[in-house]
């Protein structure tokens, strides 16, 4: 079972993906590229079972506008690929984490840490 995450911006989104367990940043893509590059991915890559976006909610729980446009995203995925499982995860404090540690892959590093986060609650 192969994992890919998302965590996903207006202008560009973090891309990580899995292997044994492990999470891995992938890519950083314009999010207007986003939807086909997980197509070509796809099809490279058929053992790819689940789609992890990260939901962004605030330090509180609070909806936030860039929530809305996530979880309108995530129905899109469903409909656009329904063959793998999309799930949402919390990535408060993901682009944090990437942020100190690598700031020039901040994206797919934050995609990344949704990714080991998830993996992690259902290990």
């Amino acid at each position: 079972m192969t994992f890919i995450a998302i965590d996903l911006w207006d202008k560009r989104c973090g891309i990580a993906t899995s292997k044994e367990w492990i999470a891995f940043p992938k890519d950083t893509v314009k999010r207007t590229d986003l939807i086909s590059w997980l197509k070509k991915y796809f099809l490279s890559h058929e053992n790819v079972s689940h789609i992890v976006v990260g939901l962004p909610y605030d330090l509180y729980w609070v909806d936030t506008r860039q929530l809305d446009k996530t979880q309108k995203f995530i129905v899109k995925l469903s409909e656009i690929f329904p063959d793998k499982i999309v799930v949402w995860h919390d990535e408060r404090f993901s682009s944090y984490q990437a942020q100190e540690w690598f700031d020039d892959h901040r994206d797919d590093v934050a995609a990344q840490c949704i990714l080991q986060s998830y993996l992690d609650s259902i290990s």
